[in-house]
């Protein structure tokens, strides 16, 4: 277990506690081992533990019965699984979990969390703070899915890039095939709007990356509406 605590002291659940009592807290815990595109677990599996990624990638999908894929969350770890709704009156997983690398869990029981939310107020808080910045994050994707179109959607995205890279020529860092399902839309739909943006000198496509032409018309989609 101590080969993974450098993972598990920056994962939020474990925020400001010391090795010692991170160790107490899963001494008796299990580490899973997952193969890249296995499934972790499926829509209304339930939920009676706490997952915590310490090792890999995984994505949240929404898959229905026609097969179209929607991507909800990509998880790098350190990151808790479903944490949110373990004490719902239905405890169920909301998507599918699939490792998108070889991946290392630590389980953490439910009865453990809650009777170490009880005696240290630390874990109390970062749960909660877990609870909410899930919310949040889940009502912005269900805005972002729902309420943008997909030029807006890929505006933003290319917007968002630009303020992280700290430059108009970016790297892409998902492929369209990742993006679009991020989207929740085809690849062809998706690559139609690269073209178009294109054609019209809004961007300019350089391999692997892509060049903003005109960064207002970029902005101003991505923070339309």
């Amino acid at each position: 277990m101590k080969q993974y605590i450098e993972s598990i002291k920056n994962c939020s659940l474990f925020k400001d506690l010391n090795e010692h009592e991170i160790l107490e807290i899963i001494k008796n815990s299990k580490i899973l081992t997952f193969e890249k595109d296995e499934i972790i677990k499926q829509r209304n599996d339930p939920i009676d533990e706490i997952l915590i990624l310490i090792e890999g990638e995984t994505l949240g999908l929404f898959v229905n019965e026609d097969g179209r894929v929607i991507q909800i969350d990509h998880m790098i770890a350190p990151k808790t699984l479903a944490i949110a709704t373990i004490f719902s009156s239905n405890p169920k997983y909301p998507v599918d979990v699939v490792a998108i690398k070889k991946c290392k869990i630590l389980t953490l029981s439910k009865d453990i969390l809650i009777h170490e939310m009880m005696k240290n107020e630390k874990i109390l808080k970062n749960y909660l703070q877990n609870v909410s910045d899930t919310f949040i994050f889940i009502t912005d994707r269900f805005y972002e899915i729902t309420l943008k179109n997909l030029i807006q959607k890929v505006c933003s995205y290319l917007y968002d890039s630009f303020k992280k890279q700290k430059s108009k020529t970016i790297k892409l860092e998902m492929s369209k095939t990742e993006l679009a399902r991020e989207f929740g839309v085809t690849r062809p739909a998706l690559s139609r709007v690269f073209i178009e943006l294109e054609k019209k000198g809004i961007i300019e496509m350089e391999g692997k990356n892509l060049k903003i032409k005109d960064l207002r018309y970029i902005e101003e989609y991505a923070t339309y509406f």
